[in-house]
């Protein structure tokens, strides 16, 4: 017999009057069912809460972990020697596949594809902030070191991320910094403010230096972080971590390291939308 059979008669019999006892007993000798008088109360309580058809839940899972095979295996490791991207991104490339980060990470930990963060577990002492618009804030900075025996200067829209500017340059002066600023100018338009370190190119802590002036002339606020806080600048510092890493991905092209910055790599900080998606979408507001 049923078990909802069997609650149905349980439920005639409690209507009658009977106790729980007695409906125990009545269930085992008449159906041979034996149930304990805590399950009868609890049958009790679950058709109070609403309507009940008397049988059991499902005990399918919400989720169906889907089997990993040698093929699922291949795509991910080929997408990932292919990009260099971590399971948060390949994810969102790999969504035909219907597997989660998590399985995506255990296949890239089996293969030794992971990189370990030296971060990793340590806590954060800064406060994340950014820019509501586009052009709002355009943050510039040089690499500390030189890549391929040149300095790699980059502009970043603190809004959106993107790399409005990224190169090479034998020499990091203000009168090189500022005609690249007034080229890029030409394209994406001014920004309001400018946010720099104190290196020397960008005037040290003068405020009436050759960059702050031409600053002035073209209606652009100056703002300088604090020393020793390379924080402030977090953005483009990022950036250069991001070449350092996928650099090799991109033919050691720096152009198309950009390319791939702005247009196609996701951003964990932007919902996992790219740089350019943001910046334009927002700029045509």
């Amino acid at each position: 017999m049923k078990k909802e059979e069997i609650r149905r008669e349980f439920l005639k019999l409690k209507t009658k009057g009977f106790s729980y006892s007695q409906c125990k007993k009545i269930l085992k000798g008449r159906f041979e069912y034996e149930v304990s008088k805590r399950t009868l109360q609890r049958w009790i309580n679950r058709l109070d809460k609403g309507d009940w058809d008397l049988r059991d839940k499902s005990k399918r899972p919400y989720n169906l972990h889907k089997k990993i095979t040698k093929d699922i295996e291949q795509k991910v490791i080929s997408l990932r020697k292919k990009t260099g991207f971590g399971c948060d991104k390949l994810v969102l490339y790999l969504a035909d596949l219907k597997i989660s980060a998590k399985s995506i990470n255990t296949i890239l930990r089996k293969h030794k594809l992971v990189v370990k963060s030296k971060s990793r577990g340590k806590p954060k002492k800064y406060i994340r902030w950014q820019r509501k618009h586009p052009n709002s804030l355009w943050q510039i900075d040089h690499s500390d070191q030189k890549v391929a025996g040149m300095w790699l200067l980059s502009v970043v829209d603190d809004c959106s991320r993107y790399s409005i500017v990224l190169v090479s340059l034998k020499k990091v002066t203000t009168s090189v910094v500022t005609h690249i600023l007034d080229k890029i100018i030409k394209i994406h338009g001014k920004p309001r403010e400018i946010l720099t370190d104190n290196g020397s190119a960008y005037g040290l802590k003068s405020k009436h230096s050759k960059f702050d002036r031409w600053c002035r002339r073209r209606g652009i606020i100056h703002i300088r972080s604090a020393v020793h806080s390379p924080t402030t600048c977090g953005k483009v510092e990022r950036l250069f971590q991001t070449f350092k890493n996928e650099i090799e991905f991109c033919d050691c092209d720096t152009e198309k390291f950009r390319m791939r910055y702005n247009h196609f790599r996701p951003h964990n900080s932007l919902d996992n939308k790219s740089p350019a998606e943001i910046y334009f979408n927002l700029l045509c507001w």
